[in-house]
């Protein structure tokens, strides 16, 4: 009998409640879990028989390649495959379990290899352990069959119907950005953080989010109904109907604290005192445009480009044509507000479209304008795409990964010299992203080269701590209120104030209104942010009194640890729980 109401509880890194039904999807979601409805048992059977057909004629013709150019033994090792192939212990199995358990194709021969694999432990045969690796072969042939060309998580949600709550180990972002949203409506996952990118998408496209539950994919099974708080980190697993009720009463009162804020869209951005804060959006996916206007943003302060990449056809990328359609369209619909589009902050793992297996990870280092320099065609195709959209807006190009004035120097006359060959082109302001304490201390020398500077606080605090900001161990030590970024955030702040530059912060910390607070307190007068976090942030704004900020960032960068600078800040978050409790409108 199955079990209602069991809870759990993880890290909340992206708020909003969703009730849905659960797709379990592991091993980086390259394998997928769910029940199939009576109805779609024999469309799953054929997809089945055609993957098997398709496997045949690839190993058919290995089998009769290999025979030609290398001998009629080697060829035989693909003629054992073709057996296995036909094998009722394999295809046959994997048709019955998609018959008698109602599951789909990928998940049955998933569970029919590991039944192969414990025969053949059990056997002990020194033959039956060698096909191991012919079993391996066939099994993933089979499985790219089963979803040609389309990653298989992403390729399933398109064909289920909504609400679905995503269960899983992790979720790179490069699926994640081609995932279908409208059917997706909660997250939930073995490990995580605030700042890891998939979970920055789903927080910017209002879509609640749990990570850190440990081994979350094996306790929730594919089709159960999962009730998800982003905010509290609370997963409830079959809840009944009187907690059904509960969750939907809890996600309409969040709804209608939402509304209130809404009356806020039009209204500047201002502290108790009449100090004017701009507050613009971020966004990673172009087509939702529409939410950053409905937000009140005043610009997009950050545009994640890399996001195309992960959602290329090719490993090359997006066209230049693709791309400056794109980039058009998107200045067109914020115009007259400003566009920041950020260049492909992109390591080689994605350049490449290698598949990044289980602990590796990419060399430290190589990203952002190291790695457009290092794939020099391919930033002068994005760079020739941005200026041939400049004309449809206000467009600012931000240099991601920036460490020395020097290199972006170097990066500023490659921009120049590409802008020779587009026709047209009037004056593009090109700023640097502060995302290294090298930036951060360099600040200085950076605002003279620099149109603009704008602060990435998720990198800058991760390398200035040492810290992997991925890595759910450390999670703990992931604190922005630490003193050392904190004098780091005031040094860009300075330089920006003496350079007479525009400077800004379009990190995470933008988002959290107590630390937006602590910023203004250091000098910052503008922030870009998910666009939900917007409506908040004005209301907390209007309840501080810069001046009262200013005396207590000074003492928050002397602090000697970032405790004490959470108690410093707590009169900021009285006067924004006053406001909260008099008139209703901030949603927990």
């Amino acid at each position: 009998m199955t079990r209602t109401n069991v809870r759990l509880n993880g890290r909340g890194v992206a708020e909003g409640t969703a009730i849905g039904r659960a797709v379990v999807a592991v091993r980086e979601a390259r394998q997928v879990r769910y029940r199939l409805a009576t109805g779609k048992v024999d469309r799953e059977r054929q997809r089945l028989r055609s993957a098997r057909a398709v496997t045949r004629s690839q190993l058919e013709e290995i089998s009769s390649r290999v025979a030609r150019t290398v001998g009629q033994a080697q060829a035989a090792i693909f003629a054992a495959q073709l057996l296995m192939l036909d094998d009722p212990m394999l295809t046959g199995r994997v048709d019955e379990l998609i018959r008698s358990e109602r599951i789909n194709a990928d998940w049955a021969l998933e569970l029919a290899i590991d039944e192969l694999h414990s025969v053949f432990a059990r056997e002990g045969d020194a033959w039956l352990r060698e096909r191991v690796g012919d079993l391996a072969d066939v099994g993933g042939r089979l499985a790219s069959n089963l979803r040609p060309g389309r990653d298989p998580l992403v390729s399933l949600v398109q064909e289920l119907d909504g609400p679905l709550v995503v269960v899983a180990d992790e979720v790179s972002p490069s699926i994640a950005a081609q995932l279908d949203w409208s059917k997706v409506r909660g997250l939930v996952c073995d490990v995580g953080s605030p700042t890891h990118h998939t979970v920055i998408l789903a927080r910017s496209l209002g879509i609640p989010a749990v990570v850190g539950l440990g081994s979350v994919t094996q306790m929730i099974l594919p089709g159960q109904t999962i009730a998800v708080d982003g905010a509290t980190g609370e997963v409830v697993i079959e809840p009944d109907q009187e907690a059904l009720e509960r969750w939907t009463q809890r996600a309409q009162l969040a709804d209608a604290a939402m509304h209130k804020l809404d009356e806020l869209r039009a209204v500047p951005a201002a502290t108790a005192d009449g100090l004017r804060v701009r507050l613009d959006a971020n966004l990673e996916m172009a087509e939702e445009v529409s939410r950053v206007l409905d937000a009140g943003a005043e610009g997009i302060g950050l545009y994640r480009s890399e996001f195309l990449l992960d959602r290329a056809a090719s490993a090359g990328g997006l066209s230049e044509d693709a791309q400056f359609e794109t980039y058009r369209r998107l200045l067109e619909r914020m115009a007259p507000r400003s566009v920041t589009i950020r260049t492909f902050d992109a390591g080689e793992e994605r350049w490449e479209r290698r598949a990044r297996a289980q602990g590796h990870r990419e060399r430290f280092g190589l990203r952002g304008v190291r790695a457009a320099l290092q794939h020099d065609d391919r930033f002068r195709v994005q760079v020739r795409a941005l200026l041939r959209a400049a004309p449809y807006g206000r467009l600012r190009i931000l240099l991601p990964f920036v460490t020395s004035a020097a290199e972006f120097r170097q990066v500023r006359d490659l921009i120049a010299h590409i802008s020779k060959d587009v026709p047209s082109v009037g004056a593009v302001p090109v700023g640097a992203m502060i995302e290294v304490p090298a930036a951060a201390l360099t600040a200085d020398r950076l605002a003279r080269e620099a149109d603009f500077l704008s602060v990435g606080t998720n990198d800058l605090i991760q390398y200035t701590l040492a810290i992997d900001r991925t890595d759910e161990r450390l999670s703990g030590h992931y604190e922005p209120r630490e003193p050392a970024v904190l004098r780091l955030l005031r040094m860009v702040a300075t330089a920006g104030r003496r350079s007479g530059r525009d400077f800004s912060v379009c990190g995470e910390m933008a988002a959290d209104p107590l630390l937006v607070a602590l910023m203004v307190g250091l000098g910052f007068r503008a922030f870009s942010m998910t666009p939900a976090a917007i409506p908040v942030v004005k209301r907390s704004l209007a309840a501080i009194d810069s001046r009262q900020a200013e005396v207590i960032a000074r003492r928050a960068v002397t602090a000697d640890c970032a405790e004490d600078v959470h108690r410093y800040l707590m009169p900021l978050a009285d006067a924004m729980h006053a406001v909260v409790a008099r008139d209703g409108t901030l949603a927990k």
